[in-house]
This record gives C-alpha cells, sequence and structure tokens, in this order.
C-alpha cells in the first residue's frame, strides 16, 4: 500500500511535553509518517482535553500527510513518571475516544506504545482484521526494572495479559535485541523485529568550536532521571576516585534519588565538581552535551537508551555500562568504552583514559557523529516501520526477509 493512501492510529499514554524516550519516538514517528503522506492520529494523554492538527511534507512524498493529536485528560504523577493513577486515568478516557474514532475512519495499522499500559485497550477494541503493532519499550516487559517492587508485583499480576497483548499482535517491535531477548522469558514463542529509535541530527549535534574551553578540566555530562538502575550513584564514587579539580560531573535530569544523590556526592567531598541541573528542556541539552567533553552513564538495565544515541549524534566519546541495549548503539573501544555496572572502579579508570587524551576523544567523536548520520536518522526510523507496516497488511511472516528490516540495527 503506497503511504500516502495509509491511515494509521498510535496510542500511547507518552507524549511530549509528557513522558520520556518513548513519548520523544512516538511524535518523531508520527511526524516522521505524517511527512510521508501518511494520515497518522495519535491519542495520548495531556493535563486537558484537546485535538491539534499539522500538515506535513518532506518534500519527496506524493502529498502532503496530516497527523492529528487528540489528548484525553490525566492525572500524572508528573511530567516524567505517570504512576498507578495517570496510567488508569488515561486508559479510562483514551477507550471511549479510541473507540469512537475507530467507528468513523477506518485505519489500515493500528499501534500501540508500551503493552501495558496502553496495551490494555487492545480487549476493548472493535479491531476486526486491522493490523496490530505493540512496541516493546522497556517498563513493560517484565524484568526489566528489578529495583522496582511495585512493578514487579504488577508484572507478576498482569503476566497473562501481557502474554495475550503480544500472541494478539501482527507484529512486536523490541527497541533493542536485549528487550527482546528479555521478552522471551515471558512469553519463549514470541517473534518480534528490533526497530531503535532515532535521533534529531538537527538538534544534536557537535559544537562548531574546539570542546573544553577550560583545557585542564575535563567535563563529564549524564543525562538521566535520578533513579536506582541509572547508577548514578556509582558514577558519583568514579568521579571521587578520580583527580580532584580536573574532572566535573553534570548530572541533567530529576528524580526521587535526587536528595540521596546529593548526599552521597557531599559525603564523597566532591560536591563542587558534581552539578545536578536538574530538568533541562529538550533544546537547552543539546547544548548542554556540545558543551562536554564526555557522556557517561553506567546504566545497570538500559533498553535503547535515547541518551547514549543524542551523546553519538553531538560528536562525544562515551564511558557506559555493558547492560541492556547500550552494547548495541556503543561498541568498545571504537565508540567508547564500557564496564560492567556497578564497577566504579572500572568507571573511573574509563573516565580517566579518555580524560588524558584529547586527541582520542575527538577522534572517537567525530566517528560517532558519522555513525549517527549513516544509522540514526529519523527519517531511517521511519521507512523501517513503513516496511513493517506494509509486512503486516499483506500478513507476511513476522521473520520474512523482506517484511521488516534485520534484528541488528547497524
Amino acid at each position: 500500500m503506497p503511504a500516502g493512501s495509509m491511515r494509521v492510529l498510535i496510542l500511547n499514554y507518552e507524549y511530549p511535553p509528557l513522558g520520556g524516550g518513548a513519548g520523544v519516538a512516538t511524535q518523531a514517528l508520527a511526524r516522521g509518517l505524517a511527512s510521508r503522506g501518511v494520515r497518522v492520529e495519535v491519542i495520548t494523554a495531556g493535563e486537558r482535553e484537546e485535538c491539534r492538527s499539522e500538515v506535513l511534507w518532506d518534500g519527496h512524498a506524493a502529498e502532503e500527510g496530516l497527523l492529528t493529536v487528540y489528548r484525553v485528560r490525566s492525572r500524572r504523577a508528573g511530567i516524567h513518571e505517570a504512576g498507578l493513577s495517570g496510567a488508569f486515568s488515561y486508559l479510562r478516557a483514551a477507550l471511549p475516544l479510541a473507540r469512537a474514532r475507530m467507528r468513523a475512519e477506518h485505519y489500515d495499522i493500528v499501534h500501540l506504545f508500551f503493552s501495558l499500559p496502553t496495551g490494555a485497550l487492545l480487549p476493548f477494541l472493535r479491531l476486526g482484521d486491522t493490523p496490530v503493532i505493540v512496541s516493546l519499550r522497556g517498563s513493560d516487559v517484565p524484568g526489566y526494572d528489578p529495583c522496582q517492587r511495585t512493578l514487579r508485583r504488577a508484572h507478576r499480576l498482569f503476566r497473562p495479559l501481557t502474554r495475550w497483548i503480544w500472541r494478539r499482535a501482527t507484529r512486536v517491535v523490541a527497541v533493542c535485541e536485549s528487550l527482546g531477548r528479555l521478552a522471551l522469558r515471558t512469553d519463549p514463542a514470541l517473534r518480534y523485529s528490533v526497530i531503535p529509535n532515532g535521533v534529531d541530527l538537527s538538534r544534536f549535534h557537535p559544537s562548531v568550536r574546539a570542546r573544553s574551553r577550560h583545557p585542564h578540566k575535563v567535563r563529564c555530562i549524564a543525562v538521566a532521571r535520578l533513579v536506582e538502575r541509572k547508577g548514578l550513584g556509582d558514577l558519583i564514587q568514579a568521579i571521587a576516585l578520580l583527580e580532584r579539580g580536573r574532572y566535573e560531573l553534570e548530572i541533567v535530569g530529576s528524580g526521587p534519588d535526587e536528595r540521596r544523590l546529593i548526599d552521597l556526592a557531599e559525603l564523597l567531598g566532591v560536591g563542587r565538581e558534581v552539578i545536578f541541573a536538574g530538568s533541562v528542556g529538550r533544546a537547552a541539552i543539546a547544548g548542554r552535551y556540545r558543551n562536554a567533553d564526555i557522556f557517561t552513564l553506567a546504566s545497570w538495565e538500559e533498553a535503547f537508551g535515547n541518551v547514549f544515541a543524542e551523546a553519538l549524534a553531538s560528536g562525544l566519546p562515551i564511558v557506559g555500562s555493558t547492560s541492556g541495549g547500550i552494547p548495541e548503539l556503543v561498541e568498545h573501544g571504537k565508540n567508547g568504552f564500557l564496564v560492567p555496572p556497578r564497577e566504579p572502579r572500572a568507571l573511573a579508570a574509563a573516565i580517566r583514559m579518555l580524560g588524558d587524551d584529547a586527541e582520542l576523544r575527538a577522534t572517537i567523536g567525530r566517528w560517532n557523529r558519522a555513525q549517527a548520520e549513516a544509522n540514526l536518522s529519523w527519517a531511517r526510523v521511519t521507512t523501517r516501520y513503513l516496511s513493517l507496516y506494509s509486512g503486516a497488511l499483506r500478513r507476511a511472516p513476522a521473520r520474512a526477509r523482506f517484511a521488516e528490516m534485520p534484528s541488528s540495527a547497524w
């Protein structure tokens, strides 16, 4: 089916300015599809009910596309955290709207981001033979974040529903291979595709001036929610092991662990070296990357990790961990250095290695930008999803060669 005649309904309880990486991905895909001539409707959460439409065109598609975003009122715990009330209030408000839209329009594809909570809408929608795409994002896969007891209990309770949602879907898409493998623990028969996120290459780009205006200080940056699984405590311990006055760490983000992390930095004597910047807007974050010398984040668990893609596009060398999907983006010794999670000494050694070699940082940075341009554009991601949609419409086997791109992102 030509993209210009396709109609797609996307459901996600996160969409900018609400949510994190999955919301950004939903918006980028929706806009990418519309720019190819697809008529896209998104039902998402907001502080109030509203509906906004815009016409988009990439200059090459046969015709313009239309993106319409419906927001239903949701009681979220915060901008970056829905909480149970936010998730359930979205489901309650989105269901009647989704059913009304499906009565009014014929959609070729229904695409849900997050198997839970969003996928819980599936049993209540009259889908007929409309293909359903379910995108796995991380927290919706059992076992992804063992640090959250509430999430663990919820997954145990809803495991049968999760399996049903995956089996009901025409296609299941994981954002990285490691997440797909984790999903197999819940459903060994699951067949999935892997399509990574992209990154806004025009927003996230290297600085036009030479890095390190202060040549005697190495500026490290970490961008993350301040939660335990991000390993920020290990990172602060690593900074405490390095030469004082030589390294500076800026942590961009907010979350429930902020007070604990500030106290840890003070306890270790690096209260001045570790800067807590709080939540920063997307445009401002791009500038923070450009002012840094090294991106470092040694998460205990990570799916795709949008921030790693942003760091690559910003031309930064990376120090990360070997967990989750990070090694799918960062090759040890080429894009930067990877160390085992929860090992501050190894983390400090990797930061020091890059900190002591400005030429190595510059070489890796140029390579990372080139790789981001070649592999992480949203245009490329949009093409892959259009291929997946076409395969689903043809009812092609999930692993057919031309139904979708191979699992490996690069």
